[in-house]
């Protein structure tokens, strides 16, 4: 308990000394401003002040908001009541200036501030519209009421001094306040090596020279030179160099027209007229360097990404035992990984430029071309084929190929990238599964959906092929006595001797399946139903002449069949036709051939 209560204490110190160097530095800020830009008895040419609360806001939790709110709320009224309008409007400006900042913050809050947010595009565009433009647009409408209320200025020409002075502040000096807020600067200045830091000290040095130097004079209009110098800046030392180098160039600017020197000064009018010039001039600096720091930025970022996957591709590439291959939209190789070398006996560099489609087999080049086309219009997405692809020596390998079409920040597409692994052992074993599911394992002959599969292909075409053929089925007769008698041996001898006799008598083209038990089936192509059961005549004598010898006993077996012609029926009839026979036979006396009429 007692460590909570210490720790609780430590809190609320840390809090309050949060509040206190916040309150002080917006009265510094606010102090310095007004008392160096006010003319004519209206408001500030030039206003930090916000641009301090809005970064102190942008990195502290909402609800330690208010406490500082209204430390900020009270300096400024202060300020108001000692060094500008008067007690009157000390209390209203204040409540409207830390209005700005609460809108400013709020805003900037929804549209989330990123890590670093100098180098965001995004995020910039919005701190312009939000910070610059809408918050000082706001509070400009009460600001510039105050002012004609209490002093009777001209509100058309307060609103804008506001408008312009507080809009300029807010650009120019949130980003460096939030820098230092966020500590960005002090992990700048800790991560720096002394070339880096060397080079940006000689930059802001550029920088203050060049500026100083303009402004000291009021010879020739050498506005430029100051924007050229800042522009180099932010080229060779980035989002932080640029958000100093605009605040160095304000200062100096600011402070020398103050003085009555300065290009400015060559203008006929007010020092509020010179004031007000300045503002575009350095707004105008500030709308340009921000958005070229931060495109800078994210080019780098992106450069340094790309270094980064440069570096991954090659390492995966180099050690990978798939192949990467990257194609132009022709299909020619750009790109091939050291793997092909391993894969497919291939030197890469004797690949470059070449057309891929080269590698495929002709059989596979139809598809393979079909598949480039179809990955390049995915969009995007993954594209998986299969295909025949000839090594160095000549051999055929089977390949799966997974393509992405590669495009452009415009969305046209300039190429693929492909990753090839070799498969053929998978395609062995594919085969071997596939043989398997349509192989009767003890007699090795097709099994029954095989010989569904031939026969449905038989008759696919019935222009071509108007004589499809013929159905034979055979049945052993009293198998059941064998295996009682003789043992399951003897019966699976039968069964193999069946097919190996049926083989040897059937034509080349011809299939023998065991469909059942001792149940097989012959398809007979392009066979008339005579010229069928002629055949099948043959086999059903064979196998009455067959003897087999099982342990020195003699085993003998006759079988019974029944033929049908096969018509556009399909598979179904013409079995239902054939068992009709073949049991019509058994019907009959057995070992006979029944023929479907």
């Amino acid at each position: 308990m007692g460590g909570d209560t210490s720790n609780q204490i430590a809190t609320k110190q840390i809090a309050t000394k949060s509040v206190i160097a916040t309150a002080a530095g917006y009265f510094v800020a606010a102090a310095a401003t007004v008392s160096t830009t006010r003319f004519d008895g209206g408001v500030a040419f030039l206003w930090v002040a916000t641009a301090f609360l809005i970064a102190r806001l942008a990195t502290l939790r909402p609800k330690a908001w208010l406490a500082h709110l209204l430390a900020c709320g009270s300096s400024g009224a202060a300020v108001t009541a000692l060094f500008g309008l008067g007690v009157t409007a000390a209390v209203p400006l204040a409540i409207v200036n830390v209005s700005e900042a609460v809108i400013a913050a709020t805003l900037l809050r929804h549209i989330q501030i990123p890590e670093h947010p100098l180098e965001s595009m995004r995020w910039l565009a919005g701190f312009v519209v939000t910070t610059g433009m809408l918050a000082p647009a706001l509070s400009g409408i009460g600001g510039a009421s105050v002012a004609a209320i209490i002093v009777g200025a001209d509100i058309t020409t307060s609103f804008a001094r506001w408008f312009a002075g507080h809009s300029l502040g807010s650009l120019t000096f949130t980003p460096v306040f939030m820098l230092l807020f966020r500590n960005d600067l002090r992990d700048w200045i800790t991560a720096a090596t002394r070339k880096r830091a060397a080079e940006t000290t000689l930059l802001l040095l550029l920088v203050v020279g060049v500026s100083f130097a303009v402004f000291a004079q009021d010879s020739m209009p050498l506005l430029f030179l100051p924007l050229l110098t800042v522009i180099f800046a932010t080229f060779r030392g980035g989002p932080l160099t640029a958000a100093m180098s605009v605040v160095v160039l304000t200062i100096v600017g600011c402070s020398l027209t103050l003085q009555g020197s300065g290009p400015i000064s060559l203008l006929h009018g007010t020092m509020g007229d010179h004031m007000q010039f300045l503002q575009f001039y350095l707004a105008a600096t500030v709308l340009t360097v921000l958005p070229i720091s931060a495109d800078l930025a994210r080019r780098t970022n992106l450069i340094r990404e790309l270094r980064d996957s440069k570096a991954r591709y090659r390492m995966l590439a180099d050690n990978s035992t798939d192949i990467i291959l990257n194609l132009d939209v022709d299909g020619r190789v750009r790109f091939v990984s050291p793997s092909i070398m391993q894969l497919g006996g291939f030197e890469p560099s004797d690949l470059v430029g070449q057309n891929a489609a080269l590698l495929v087999v002709p059989e596979d080049r139809l598809s393979a071309a079909k598949s480039h086309i179809l990955t390049l219009r995915s969009g995007g997405a993954m594209v998986s084929f299969e295909y025949r692809a000839l090594t160095a020596n000549g051999a055929e390998r089977w390949f799966e190929t997974r393509s992405r079409a590669v495009c452009d920040d415009a969305g046209a597409v300039e190429g693929v990238v492909s990753v090839l692994r070799d498969i053929s052992d998978r395609k062995v074993i594919e085969a071997q599964l596939f043989y398997a599911a349509l192989t009767d394992p003890l007699t090795q002959l097709p099994n029954r959906r095989a010989f569904q599969l031939e026969l449905e292909r038989l008759v696919e075409n019935t222009e071509l092929q108007p004589l499809f053929g013929c159905v034979a089925i055979f049945d052993f007769d009293h198998f059941k006595h064998v295996n009682d008698h003789y043992g399951h041996e003897a019966g699976d001898r039968v069964l193999r001797e069946f097919g190996r006799i049926a083989m040897a008598t059937v034509r080349g083209d011809d299939v023998v399946s065991r469909i059942g038990g001792e149940e097989f089936a012959v398809l007979l192509r392009h066979s008339s139903l005579d010229q069928a059961m002629i055949v099948c005549e043959r086999l059903r004598v064979a196998i009455a002449e067959m003897v087999i010898v099982v342990d020195g006993r003699p085993v003998r077996v006759t079988a019974s069949g029944g033929v049908a012609s096969i018509d556009l029926e399909g598979a179904e009839d013409v079995f239902r036709s054939a068992d009709a026979a073949l049991y019509q036979a058994k019907r009959d006396g057995r070992n006979l051939l029944g023929r479907a009429t």
